[in-house]
This record gives structure tokens, sequence and C-alpha cells, in this order.
């Protein structure tokens, strides 16, 4: 059986074939001597130094790994772990009654050739593997010598490995522990490789959140670090250097090991500690603010547990040297540091030390409260009243009454004097707060309120805020009312002011590319926190009444101050949403029968609404401004307005909980009774409908409830492109269909349209070379075609709805109708299943989805169900454009002859650029959906966008070279020309000339169109850091931007359209999105001396543009000037 063993011993087959009869094998060593194992054990070894020389192995620099060549190495490196594991077992099964188990020297050389092996690979699979095997080992009853201790270190460090590993766990921190005893082997301050590697994973697991934050990993720590200097110093310094850069809330768990090491630590080891400590002492005071407000939390285990003895002995015997020196630095940064400590150890008074000198030495911290409180820097004082705030709470019936007073008389008269500074104040109203709290300091507040009312006037928002709030917590605690002692009408116009900043902060865009995604708001949390507590504290009696009494004393106050009961409405939040909703439907009760009465029937006046950007309406004839230019009709709808909008703000919800109870069933009963449907069809079309409709928003009912609005609503959306009511559609209606979930129907009808809308663009612009050009007729595709069409099956949305009207409003020139579903169309069965797009159709779409876009909270319903939509429009959006401008770029730019001078004839042989989209509004829609998607699905992390980006950015990147390369005919006589020299003509000609001039200007505007929009989308890549700006030259692009401009004019008889908007714009635009602001300004001057580009305007033009230039470089050249 030996020799059967000892056959092939080195081959990985062989040994395989032996461990796989795990029972034949353990029979066979049974009965093996132990010279035979001898030789095993040395055949063994050699074989294993034959796989793993250095030529066997392979090391990556870059990823620091050192692993096999070949896998039949590393597979029997494996498996003779494995028919070790196979041997210790045996050993375990026949060796039980022995008290030592003695092992052969040829096996700790080959034990040691593996420990050594699987130190260098990185292989977790070895190691795991080796790792079971100490186990084994430890298990035995080893003779206890050399090799064993090695065994018990290797398999500790293994433990700590493999918890540190992104695969441990929290058992392995609980076995860790079980085996911490096995830390008495290691060789403390020996430079080897196994205490090397213990100490390098011990200060690793202090960065692993999952190791230090776990209770048996804090106390592994713990007793490690209480084992010896060398790893008590090793860790302190990893345990400094991480205290720096964590966070708080991870350094308590730091400081609770540092607590548990000093707590469990004796005689030499605990000096060690002490040292420790007091260095992280130092620290704390001479560090920079914020880091030694970091050791100061690593400290606060002993500052909190201070009545501790032994915890009140350190403490003394550490911070008294230092402390009082610190207290009196002629560095402000250390006496703020020093204070911050003094206020958590106040009054560090030996405890030894006996009754009368006890009191000397108090009187010594009292003192030093006293002489702090002259200091002359800002932050220092703001500690000090900090401190003696805690000191006062802390100390209250320690303290005597006359240091009492004195220490409450320094808070009121020096820290809250009116000319200290506004952060002292702020910080002494907290103290305040706290020591409210406290029912044994009640007294106090009855005593000083007099003196400190006033700061809820003060200029400071943080002054007001934290004094409203104190005055809320002494009511609460109190049991008073102290609101009767403050004049409020100072309050109430702070309130109101507060009230506009925060409506204007809360509507700041963050960036200039957000236009094309969602405005992010930016919210002044402050504000709206001074907001809620004012608005609880104005009515903090004013709830104490019968309904009616309240929705009276609303109305008053209303009257009297509509912005402040605006403001009470929708952050108040001291009235229960019942209490809420049964006021608003009263306030609402009240506002409906006040708007019926025939003197206030002008605001709900029925008529033409003039939807425009307020989006309000106004009775026939007349117009909002006029309407409200009555100051009585002006006078009454603030107030009716102001009155709804409480009622809206009312019935929001403010909290989860709060909208968990708006669905019960007594609930929407009532709003069903209160809230009915006639009241809010009544204010459509009137100066009253955005109020009605944004009460509709906060009613929790659905659209059953609401049949004949929900009706509206469809209207609505379906005639956005000619009754111009973005703004209500915007506000109003999509929210309410986002709340009934009825929006993504919408989006979805409005998407397929969108879908054959540009595969109709794509088709017979890139993939149909004969609509590429033409050298006859009209610029603009007009033949007979196919139309665009979806399958009525997608368009469920319009299925019970009637055909939008056409519009008869448009520009000058109009293309062919995509329109020809007429009646009298023959049609078969399966052109009934289509629905033909027309324009109006294509038009509605592109302004509804441009207005579901800007909003965030409706993405999810675009990418849910429609990304492949998105994905196909962006892509072919972006080949439609490059298609175009490479077509215009392909041959010279030719202005007709008889456009430049008048002795020249219209021949009507001239190259176009055939154009499918011409119309502005098509275009700017076009534009704002390619580029608010390719936004949408560059950054959404659900966008698995099937294109290349590359190719995409490429595409953008040689459009603006088409642009730029862009050459025209007669450039010069282009430049110098009067006016349109075709107004001569006479008779027939006339019909002809007009219909030229009108087909020129729209197809130059077309291209000016198309350019001014493709602006926005290389802002948008320059700022999304997608487009590097080296790789732009814009000298060319403006300037032939200003040549299309010059066509124009002279296509128009001479008209100026080169407005100062337009050039502003284009500057600007350049200005804001080039991040090296040299390379603009020097751009900026060598357009001012390229005479030739600006010589085709009055000289009275060329100022023009130059001070509007000059007005964009000044600023630069002024602060250069400045600089000098």
């Amino acid at each position: 059986m030996y020799k059967e063993i000892m056959k092939d011993l080195t081959q990985l087959a062989h040994l395989k074939q032996l461990c796989k009869k795990k029972p034949d094998l353990l029979a066979t060593l049974q009965s093996c001597k132990a010279k035979e194992y001898e030789e095993i054990w040395l055949i063994l070894h050699k074989a294993l130094e034959e796989r793993t020389p250095p030529d066997k192995l392979l090391y990556d620099a870059e990823n620091s790994t050192l692993l096999f060549r070949e896998e039949d190495d590393r597979q029997y490196l494996l498996t003779c772990i494995i028919f070790i594991c196979i041997y210790l077992q045996h050993l375990a099964n026949s060796d039980k009654r022995k008290k030592h188990i003695k092992l052969d020297s040829n096996f700790y050389a080959l034990f040691y050739k593996l420990i050594e092996i699987q130190f260098m690979l990185s292989d977790r699979e070895v190691r795991m593997s080796f790792g079971k095997c100490l186990l084994q080992l430890c298990e035995l009853n080893l003779e206890e010598n050399e090799f064993s201790a090695h065994v018990k270190v290797n398999l500790l460090i293994f433990l700590l490995w493999k918890t540190c590993s992104s695969e441990g766990k929290s058992a392995d921190i609980s076995k860790l522990k079980k085996n911490k005893d096995l830390c008495k082997y290691i060789k403390w301050g020996i430079p080897e490789k196994s205490t090397n590697s213990f100490y390098l994973l011990c200060s690793y697991s202090l960065n692993l959140p999952k190791f230090y934050a776990h209770p048996d990993g804090k106390f592994f720590l713990a007793h490690v670090w209480s084992q010896h200097e060398s790893i008590a110093s090793h860790l302190f310094n990893k345990f400094v250097h991480n205290t720096v850069v964590l966070s708080h809330d991870s350094i308590s768990h730091y400081s609770q090991i540092i607590h548990s090491t000093w707590k469990n630590c004796e005689g030499v080891m605990k000096e060690t500690l002490e040292i420790q400590i007091e260095h992280l002492v130092n620290l704390a005071l001479k560090c920079p603010i914020k880091v030694a407000a970091k050791f100061r939390n690593v400290l606060s285990i002993f500052h909190n547990n201070k009545g501790d003895k032994s915890i009140n002995n350190l403490i003394f015997k550490i911070y008294d040297p230092i402390i009082w020196r610190s207290l009196m630095s002629p560095n402000w940064k250390l006496r703020f540091n020093a204070t911050c400590i003094f206020q958590l150890i106040f009054p560090v008074v030996d405890p030894c030390i006996k009754n009368v000198n006890y009191l000397a030495s108090m009187e010594k911290a009292y003192q030093a409260l006293f002489d702090l409180a002259e200091d002359v820097n800002a932050c220092v004082l703001q500690a000090v009243a900090k401190c003696i705030c805690h000191v006062l709470n802390e100390l209250w019936e320690i303290i005597s009454e006359q240091k009492r007073s004195a220490l409450v008389e320094v808070l009121i008269s020096k820290l809250l004097r009116e000319k200290q500074h506004d952060n002292v104040k702020v910080e002494v109203l907290l103290g305040f707060y706290e020591m409210a709290k406290n029912k044994k300091i009640h007294k106090l507040f009855a005593k000083i309120f007099y003196r400190i009312k006033n700061l809820i006037n003060d200029k400071s928002l943080r002054i007001r805020k934290n004094c409203i709030a104190l005055v809320l917590e002494l009511n609460k605690q109190l049991n008073e009312n102290f609101s009767t002692q403050i004049d409020f009408s100072e309050l109430i116009k702070r309130v109101t002011k507060d009230l506009f900043t925060y409506n204007v902060q809360s509507c700041i865009k963050k960036l200039s590319y957000v236009k094309y995604e969602h405005h992010e708001r930016v919210k002044n949390k402050e504000i709206c926190e001074f907001l809620k507590l004012s608005s609880n504290l104005i009515t903090y009696s004013m709830w104490n009444c019968s309904i009616k009494e309240q929705a009276k004393k609303c109305v008053n106050l209303l009257n009297d101050y509509p912005a402040l009961m605006i403001c009470i409405s929708k952050f108040a939040t001291n009235l229960e949403l019942v209490q809420r909703y049964k006021l608003a439907s009263v306030l609402f009760e009240i506002t409906n029968v006040k708007l019926g009465e025939e003197e206030n029937s002008v605001l709900l006046g029925v008529g033409s609404a003039v939807n425009g950007a307020n989006g309000q309406g106004c009775p026939k004839a007349t117009n909002t401004g006029k309407c409200l230019e009555d100051p009585v009709i002006n006078g009454k709808y603030v107030k009716y307005a102001s009155l709804l909008l409480c009622v809206a703000y009312l019935l929001k919800p403010k909290n989860d909980q709060e909208v968990e109870l708006c669905g019960s069933e007594n609930i929407e009963n009532f709003l069903r009774n209160k809230f009915k449907e006639e009241y809010f069809l009544a204010s459509i079309d009137t100066l009253m409908q955005q109020f009605y409709f944004k009460i509709l928003k906060y009613v929790n009912l659905n659209q059953d409830t609401y049949v004949e609005i929900h009706k509206y609503g469809r209207r609505e959306l379906l005639s956005l492109h000619r009754a111009k009511n973005e703004h209500v559609c915007r506000k109003f209606i999509l929210p309410l269909f986002y709340k009934w979930s009825l929006l993504e129907s919408v989006i979805s009808a409005h998407m397929h349209i969108l879908n054959a809308c540009i595969e109709f663009v794509f088709l017979h612009t890139c993939t149909e070379a004969e609509w590429a050009s033409a050298s006859k007729g009209s610029p603009f595709i007009n033949a007979g075609r196919d139309l665009p069409f979806v399958d009525k099956d997608a368009l469920g949305y319009f299925a019970d709805e009637e055909e939008v009207l056409d519009s008869d409003e448009g520009s000058g020139i109009k293309g062919p109708s995509l329109r020809c579903n007429k009646k009298d169309d023959p049609m078969d069965e399966k052109e009934k299943e289509r629905i033909y797009i027309n324009e109006e159709k294509e038009i509605n779409t592109l302004i509804l989805l441009s207005l579901i876009v800007k909003k965030k909270k409706y993405h999810h319903m675009l990418f849910k169900s429609f990304q492949s939509i998105i994905h196909n429009f962006v892509f072919k959006f972006n080949s439609y454009l490059l298609f175009i401008f490479d077509k215009l770029a392909q041959s010279d730019f030719q202005l007709p002859p008889h456009f430049i001078s008048p002795h020249y004839e219209d021949k009507g042989e001239f190259n176009f650029v055939q154009l499918v989209l011409y119309e502005s509004a098509k275009i700017k829609g076009y534009f704002h959906l390619y580029i608010s998607f390719f936004f949408l699905c560059y950054t959404s992390k659900r966008s698995n966008f099937p294109h290349d980006w590359d190719i995409l950015i490429d595409n953008t990147l040689r459009s603006i070279h088409l642009i730029s390369s862009v050459k025209f005919k007669n450039e010069i006589e282009i430049v110098t020309s009067g006016n349109l020299a075709g107004v001569t003509a006479v008779g027939g000609k006339v019909a002809h000339v007009d219909d030229r001039v009108a087909e020129w200007a729209i197809y130059t505007r077309t291209i000016l169109h198309f350019v001014m929009h493709f602006l926005d989308m290389v802002e948008f890549t320059v700022a999304m850091k997608m487009t590097p700006i080296e790789d732009l030259d814009f000298t060319d692009l403006v300037k032939n931007v200003f040549m299309f401009y010059k066509c124009y004019e002279l296509v128009q008889g001479g008209l100026n359209v080169v407005h100062r908007e337009d050039i502003e714009r284009v500057m600007n635009k350049y200005a804001a999105i080039i991040k090296e602001r040299e390379t603009f300004f020097d751009f900026i001057k060598n357009y001012k001396k390229n005479n030739s580009m600006v010589s085709y305007m009055r000289d009275s033009q060329v100022n023009y543009i130059q001070g509007i230039l000059d007005n964009i470089s000044l600023p630069k050249e002024k602060a250069k000037k400045g600089s000098s």
C-alpha cells in the first residue's frame, strides 16, 4: 500500500486519485511507519519547490498580484493541501489517547513551505483551503514548541484576513474574538513576516466599518492594542490618521475602542495608553478647528463619563497642566478649541482635594468663564456662550445663587447685546432652548424673557428663527402663552419679506443646460424653517376655537396681511389634518359665495381666456392687464386669489402620515361633498382658473369625481398648438393627469406620433437621395407621398375624442398639409386601422412632450415604456442634422442675383437643400426634444443606449465644421449690397417676385433657425464635458451666422434683422460655455480686427455691434486694470 502512495507522488493525476479515495488513503496512512512518513513529506516538499520557482509565477504590477502561470501547478498545490488535511484527520482519529502529538522535522519543513507559498500568492482559494488545514492542525493536541506557536499565529492571521476580506461576515468577527488568546504567541516588536502581516491586517481593520462597528471587532482591537507597546504604537498612528478623514459617526466607534483599551490595561501598558490619550488631547487643542472637533469626539467617551473616579483622575492628570494655559493663549483658534473642551470637563478640579481647596479651585473655573467672556474674537465668544449655557444647565443646583445671576447677566448683557456678533447670539439662544427643557430653571425665564424677546425681530434670520423656537419651547414647557408679550407687527413684515425671498430662491436654476432637463429647485432650508416656526407662533392660540371662528380669523388676517395668511396655510404645522380640511372647506364655501355675488362677477366672467406666460384668463373683449388696472377689481382679485391659495395649501399633506390619512374613505366622502366639480368648471377661462385648479391638485379624488374636468383637460392637451395654453397644461392639467394615473396614456399616444414623424423625416431626407436637392421649384418637399401614420391601438388616448380643428394661424408661407384623412377618401379596412399624422398633431406632440420632459418626476414614464423610441429619435435626428448641414456645405450658398442688384433678372434656376422641417415651431420643438432626450439618455442609469456615443459626438463636431465651412457666392456683393432690387417689377411679374421673396425668406430663415438651435446642442455637449473646448473654432461659424442674417435682410427688402438680442445671445452663449476665458476674449479681439466680417453693415450698425462686444470684453479688461 505504501508503494502505491509513493508511486508517481509528484504527478498531479496520481495525487488527485489518492485524495479522491479518502477511506483507502486513511487506511494506508494507518499502516505507514515513521520513516515512510518522512519520505512522503520529503517528496512533496521537493515537488512543491519544483513547481513554485520564480519563472513559474506571474506578477501583475498593475494589480499587485502574484499567480501561477500554469493551472496544473496551482491544482497540485491545492491537492497537496488536501492530502495534508487527510493526514491530519488520520492523526485526530488514531492519536486521541496521547497527551501531545509530535510531528517529524520533514513535516515541519513541508508546512513552512506551504505557509510561505500561500503568503506569496494572491489566490483566495489557496488561502481558504490552507486556512482549513490550519484549523485542523490547531485542534490537535500538538506539543508546545516553536512550530505549534508559528501555526497558531498563522491561524490568527488567516482568521483576521478572512474577516477583513470583502466576503467577511459577522460570524468571522465573532470567531476571531474567540481565538483572541492566540495573540500571546505573536512575537511582538520582532520584525518578521508573520508579525508584520498581523500588524498590517490589524491597522487595515481600522479602515473597515463592518469590523470596528461590530462589538466583537471593537473587543478584539482593544485586546490587541493592550498586548504590547509596539502594536499599540502601530495602531495609534493609524488611528490618528483615520480620525482626520472619518465622519463623526465612525469616530464614535474609535472612541469606544480606545476607552475599552485603556480600561482593560494595567501597569506599563496603561501608562502607554495614557501617553497616547494625552497626545490626542494635544491634537484636540492644536489642530485646525474642524480636525480638532473630530479629536474631541474621540475623547468624548472620557468627557461624558467623568463621574467615574478613575476617569476623573485621568482627566485632571492630563488636562490640568495645559487647559488653563490654552484658555489664555494668544492664538484664537487654540482658545476656541480649549473653550470647547473646557465646557466638557468643567470645572477641572482634583478629585482628591479637600473641601476648602475644592471651593477655591471651583472659583478658578468660574473666573475663567468670566475672563473668556471678555474675548474679542467672535468664534471664541460663540464657544464661551455654549460653555456657560452648558455649565448652567448641568450644574444649576450646585452653583451658588450669586454665580448663577452673574453668569446669566454675562449671557444677556454681554453676549446678547445689540452690537454682538450674530453667531454668538445664536449660540446663546440655542443654549437657552436646551435650558428651557430643565424644569429647575423655568423660573429664570419668567424673569428674563422681557430682556430677550426683542431678538424675535432681529435682522439676522438665524437669530429670529432660534428666538421663535425658544418662545415655542417655553410655551410648551411652562404652559404659558409668552406670545402675548410679543409685538408681532415687525415680525409680520419679516415673515412677508422672507416668504417672497423663499419663493424666488425656490425657482433658481442651477445650470444653463438645465432648461433641457428638469428644474432643480434650490430651497433655502433655513428660511423654510423660520417660516414654519413663525407661522406656528403667530397661530399659537388662533386655533383654540370653533371652525367658524377660525375661518373668521383667517379672513380678517387675510384682509390685512394676505401674504402672511398664505404663509400660515403653507407652513403652519400646529393644526391637524382633519381640522385643516374642515377649515379649508369653510373658506372654500365663503369664496364661492362671495365670487357669486354680482359685484364680483367680473372675476368669474366666462370669456376668451388670455393664456399667456401667466396663464390667467379674463372676460371677453378685455385682457388681463386691463381687468386688473381697476384698483377695486385688483383688490378683490388679490383677496380671493389669496383665499383660494390658502385653501390649496391647507389641503396639501405635509408628511407621509397625512398622505396615508388622505386616502381614507371618510376623508374622500368629505372632499366629494365639499369640493364639487361645478365650482371648478365655473372658473375655466376666468381670472380665477389657476387658483381653482391649484386646489384641484391637492383634492385627493380621482377623475371619476371630476368627469367634465377630465374632458376639459383632454381638450386642452390636444389643442396646445393653437390655444397657446402651455402654462395651464404644465402647471395644472399635467399634474392632475399624473395624479389620476392618466398621464402615461397621454405620453404613449404622443410618443408614437413622434416616432412616426421622425421616421418620416429620416425616410424623406437621409435615405431617399432624390429629395436631397433640386435645381428648380420650391426648396420645401410638397410632392404627393405616403404620410406618417400610427396604428389606432397605439393612440387609445384619442379614441373617444373629437378631431381637433385645423388651425388657420401660421406664418406667411405654409408647407403642404400632412393631413389626408378626409371623409370622402376611399379607405379599405386596413387603412381604417391607421391614423395619419397631420401638422396639428405633430406640433401638438412636440409642445406637449417638451412640457413633459422638463419635469423630473415624469421621466420614469418616458424610459419605462418608450426607451426604444427615445433612442431611435436621438440617433435619427442626429443623423438628419448631419445630413442637412452636409448638403448645405457641398456647394456654395448662392443668393439669386436679383436680390443683390436691380440689374439682374430672376432666372429661377438655383440649387436648394430641400427641407422637410421648415416651420420655426417645429424646428424649435424637434431640437428641444432632441437635446432633452440626449441629456436623459446620457445621464440616466436606466437607459441602455444602443448607439455609440462617440459617433453622435463626432457627428456634432462634424456639423460645427460643416456650418463653418459654408461658402457664399458673390460674398462681396452680398455684404455691400443695399435694398431688394425686385421691388420695381410691375404687371404680371409682381406676383412672381412676391412668391420668390417669400420662398427665399422662409428658406434663409429656416437655415438660421437650424443653426441657432444647433448652438444649444453645442453648449450642452461642452457643458457636459462631452466635447473638449479645444476642439472647437467658432470664428468662421459666427461669421456664417451673420452672413445668413445678411442674406435674410436682402431677401426681406433691406429689413434690419440683426437684432441686439440675437447678437448677444450668440456671443454670451460662447462666453458661458468656454471655461478658459482668455480663449474667448482672444476670439473677440480677432473678430473685431477682421473688418471684412462687419463691412456689409452701415457705420451705425458696426458701432452698435462693436459696442455689444465691448460690453462683453470690458469686464475682463477692467479686472486686469484693477489687478495691476
